[in-house]
């Protein structure tokens, strides 16, 4: 089944941010805190700004997509995502991209290539250089926060067969760290579920390549 643009988003937004490996595996960004923060996120030229909120394991983002607020759920234990669409009061669920669990390496950490303050954080720049069984390479840099909060982004996804990368670029600021409520990691009640399909022409379907 063919991602559409938006749902392709989705998966970039979150491709980087958590990665759900084996059972007991660390995970990169997933932070051993809860914070909330603004993000800034650039896909191909094209930024969306949101928010993200995240406690460990858990991750939830906030964005709007061509005009539309869309939030997307991640839950790492459970290796599997939710796209909420609040206006059209749906919800899509989705499976992890095979790419995150490739980026999914307790060694990474263990190698900085240097160390900056992103938005007054101080952090641990590391390379990324993975492919995922399906073809998909990661490739770039990620700085990382003594308490494994994923500051700043900055690569490119290439899925195979696709004619060029997709380049992406995150940071986070204004971080303030503290509890963050459960519901902000659950679809509501009373949402109706929908195939992937159903939602790509009401978002502007096609594919991102």
């Amino acid at each position: 089944m063919r991602l559409s643009s938006q749902l392709f988003l989705a998966a970039l937004i979150t491709a980087f941010a958590v990665s759900a490996g084996p059972a007991g595996a660390a995970m990169l960004g997933d932070a051993a805190v809860a914070y909330r923060a603004d993000s800034l996120i650039t896909v191909n030229g094209r930024s969306y700004g949101g928010k993200v909120f995240h406690r460990p394991g858990q991750q939830r983002h906030e964005e709007q997509v061509a005009g539309i607020p869309e939030v997307v759920i991640i839950d790492a234990a459970e290796a599997r995502g939710w796209l909420v669409v609040p206006g059209l009061r749906s919800f899509v669920q989705f499976a992890l991209p095979p790419i995150m669990t490739a980026i999914d390496d307790t060694a990474l950490r263990r190698s900085p290539v240097g160390h900056d303050s992103v938005s007054g954080v101080a952090t641990s720049k590391y390379p990324i250089d993975r492919v995922a069984g399906d073809g998909t390479e990661a490739r770039g840099f990620v700085w990382v926060s003594r308490d494994g909060v994923l500051m700043r982004i900055d690569g490119t996804v290439t899925r195979r067969g696709a004619s060029r990368p997709v380049t992406i670029h995150m940071e986070l600021s204004n971080v303030e760290f503290g509890p963050q409520d459960a519901a902000l990691f659950a679809v509501p009640a009373g949402l109706t579920e929908l195939p992937r399909a159903a939602l790509e022409p009401l978002l502007g379907g096609g594919t991102s390549h």
